[in-house]
């Protein structure tokens, strides 16, 4: 993590806040400021502010030009927010604090290094959007070795397979738990462990053929025989 600009560090102590409270790094070498942080700065500095102008005002999209000045020094910004750019719905709103910010941070010099909190929801969402991609993938991934592993299983035992099929409809429990008996414990794991809903060959009805007591029984008598 590197360091918060030092000018940022010095007016945020001035006005009782620290980066701990008032920021938080989007990116390396990049910070943003809380609004509530940047408002107590320009009281602070005593900023003066215009009335702002907007320049489109719609349900669907703000557009608000703001204007202020320190120390003889004059600087604009344009806010904008819309269902695209904001979480929050009163674009008026939303478009006049990022305006008026951006005006702050242009005023005290940390513009283009600094970001205000109102101009950071891009840098979350997208921070979000990949997180839930690289999520997704994962998934996607351990849910394609799943099917694979499962499918590799079922082309080892496919004469068991079919032959499982048979006898658990004709409800000979013994003959099927012999075959369920002849395959290892890591197949029997891929065989049986994917749901019909996401690809596996057996039925819910088959896979709790062999969860009865029936088949349980059977198991431990072959076991028992074979020992």
């Amino acid at each position: 993590m590197s360091s918060i600009p030092k000018r940022l560090q010095e007016l945020l102590k001035a006005v009782g806040e620290d980066g701990k409270s008032a920021c938080w790094e989007v990116r390396s070498g990049t910070w943003a400021v809380k609004h509530k942080a940047l408002e107590k700065v320009a009281m602070h500095l005593n900023i003066e502010f215009d009335a702002p102008q907007p320049l489109n005002i719609s349900p669907e999209f703000a557009a608000i030009c703001v204007t202020g000045r320190l120390d003889g020094k004059s600087e604009w910004s344009v806010g904008e927010a819309s269902a695209a750019t904001s979480h929050n719905k009163y674009y008026c709103a939303m478009a006049e604090k990022r305006a008026k910010d951006r005006v702050i941070l242009k005023l005290i010099g940390l513009h283009g290094d600094t970001y205000s909190e109102e101009e950071a929801d891009d840098f979350r969402e997208k921070a979000s959007n990949v997180k839930q991609a690289e999520a997704d993938l994962e998934a996607c991934r351990a849910r394609g070795m799943e099917l694979l592993q499962h499918l590799n299983a079922v082309r080892k035992h496919w004469g068991h397979v079919i032959d499982m099929k048979h006898l658990i409809k004709r409800g000979d429990v013994m003959e099927a738990n012999r075959y369920y008996c002849d395959i290892e414990n890591d197949d029997l794991e891929a065989l049986f462990g994917l749901a019909p809903s996401k690809g596996g060959v057996f039925t819910t009805e088959e896979r709790a053929f062999f969860r009865t007591n029936e088949s349980n029984a059977a198991r431990k008598e072959i076991y028992g025989n074979e020992q």
